[in-house]
């Protein structure tokens, strides 16, 4: 029986992740922690509950995680100026170091494997690239459910 595209996208993404999160873990930082550092530097400041919406995780879990970083000086807190009841995450100096380590890392271990690919392999990647970035730039406005991670 011949698999979809979607289930055949769906399974090499999902592979790709594993592989990832399994490289970000011998660097001792857990994928969703990694996903979090890179919402606070490329977008700037959040709010603990915003975070744990983008990052599809419960409100306790994300607070968890947050003081986990924090306690690692990756993240600090600093109040909302917008509201003096609310605080916001931030990246800290440490936690942009440690988020450009893992840039690099993914970088690496993408590499490694295309290095093992044909010119032709690369070259197909290559040309897939700007409709893969195009799906997940429409699923992410789409309100297609993502489900929890």
């Amino acid at each position: 029986m011949t698999s979809t595209l979607p289930e055949r996208l769906g399974a090499a993404t999902s592979r790709l992740q594993a592989l990832l999160r399994r490289q970000f873990a011998q660097a001792e930082i857990t994928f969703t922690q990694a996903r979090t550092l890179s919402t606070l530097a490329t977008q700037g400041p959040h709010r603990v509950t915003d975070l744990a919406l983008l990052e599809q995780v419960a409100q306790p879990t994300m607070s968890n995680l947050v003081a986990r970083l924090e306690d690692r000086g990756l993240v600090k807190r600093k109040p909302d100026p917008s509201d003096p009841k609310a605080t916001l995450i931030s990246i800290t100096r440490e936690g942009t170091r440690q988020w450009q380590s893992m840039i690099a890392l993914r970088t690496n271990v993408v590499a490694s494997g295309l290095a093992l690919l044909t010119r032709s392999d690369k070259k197909a990647l290559e040309a897939a690239l700007p409709a893969l970035e195009h799906l997940v730039d429409e699923l992410q406005g789409s309100g297609v459910p993502h489900g929890r991670r």
